[in-house]
């Protein structure tokens, strides 16, 4: 029963090459006879047809030239980058969950492969893409789900720290400053939030929180003023003052320098 099942499996695989070879052979009258060629070059030319119909948007073509690839020519050059090629399809499909986990396969499978660096950006980039639009709309700041912000954040520092000197740094950096840039604006839309509320020991936790994790973002100007007006809310003057010297002194040229200052006359 074993052998006849393994039987049955090299006939089916000989079958789907073949079916390739003479779709292959019927769209273009040019195509190079297949059947003459030797396995590295079969392999080559299947992962090529593949990879020009990723390059032209034939989603299912592209599959099916990758898999047959990968699954008949499993100990040529081409099946690992047929492996990245199918998670580069799932990401132009936008089916992200399946593109994070062909690239982590193709990671485990070939850690020393040239294009291991080229995978774990794109494991990043999935995570990038999976962040919610329309993100200050709805619903409310203290109800916003950033799970999946702080992932991406999390897996592009992690792509930084490896690669920093990667081709693709520049643009894990800009997307990693978006991504914890928007955890930033969230910690201090939830704190103006609390402090409209009456809230201020819960504005100062998300304050403190912002300033200790997401400094240098453009935020911490607002973060210090606001930061000092809750210390004021809760009697806690010296720290009030401190946070309003440290934004005057830290980013003087800044507007709210000036509103800092005042506020320190009138304490």
């Amino acid at each position: 029963m074993r052998q006849r099942r393994q039987g049955w499996r090299r006939w089916a695989g000989a079958l789907v090459v073949s079916l390739v070879i003479a779709a292959q052979a019927v769209a273009c009258s040019s195509a190079p006879p297949l059947d003459e060629m030797d396995y590295a070059d079969q392999a080559e030319y299947l992962y090529r047809q593949g990879e020009q119909a990723l390059e032209g948007g034939s989603y299912l073509r592209a599959i099916e030239h990758f898999n047959v690839v990968r699954n008949e020519f499993p100990h040529s050059r081409w099946a690992a980058k047929a492996n990245l090629g199918i998670g580069d399809v799932y990401f132009e499909q936008n089916q992200l969950a399946s593109a994070v986990a062909q690239y982590r396969g193709f990671i485990d499978l070939y850690p020393n492969h040239e294009r291991v660096e080229y995978a774990n950006f794109r494991v990043a980039a999935s995570f990038f893409e999976q962040m919610p639009s329309g993100f200050f709309l709805m619903p409310a700041p203290h109800e916003r789900d950033l799970s999946t912000t702080r992932e991406a954040a999390r897996e592009l520092q992690i792509f930084l720290n490896r690669f920093g000197d990667s081709e693709y740094a520049p643009q894990a950096e800009e997307m990693w400053r978006e991504a914890v840039g928007r955890l930033a604006r969230h910690e201090y839309t939830v704190a103006e939030f609390y402090f409209d509320r009456d809230n201020p020991r819960a504005t100062v936790q998300r304050l403190r929180h912002l300033l200790e994790n997401y400094r240098g973002l453009g935020l911490d100007a607002e973060a210090l003023f606001l930061l000092g007006k809750a210390y004021v809310e809760l009697g806690e003057r010296e720290r009030a003052q401190s946070a309003w010297t440290d934004l005057m002194e830290i980013h003087p040229n800044h507007p709210r320098a000036a509103d800092a200052g005042k506020e320190l006359q009138k304490l």
